[in-house]
């Protein structure tokens, strides 16, 4: 089960399981931070955002972050 927070922005990130590493994973969905579609590109490689397709999620951007609020402002600064 995913554990839903809200950051700040007022933008739905999700907890996921943690990497190899230990580091705290989450996910976004495309829509919540203003995509137009579903598709990897440039930019959002550049946020550190990388595709994810899970069966309790569906479709969405997963990212680490120990912050999720100053990761999330930086993703949305990127992405703009």
């Amino acid at each position: 089960m995913l554990t839903r927070y809200e950051t700040k922005q007022g933008i739905a990130v999700y907890k996921y399981t943690s990497d190899n590493n230990g580091n705290p994973r989450y996910i976004v969905h495309w829509l919540e931070i203003g995509l137009p579609d579903y598709v990897a590109t440039a930019k959002t490689r550049k946020a550190g955002l990388r595709k994810i397709k899970c069966r309790a999620f569906g479709g969405g951007f997963i990212f680490s972050s120990y912050n999720i609020d100053e990761s999330m402002k930086r993703i949305l600064e990127i992405l703009k």
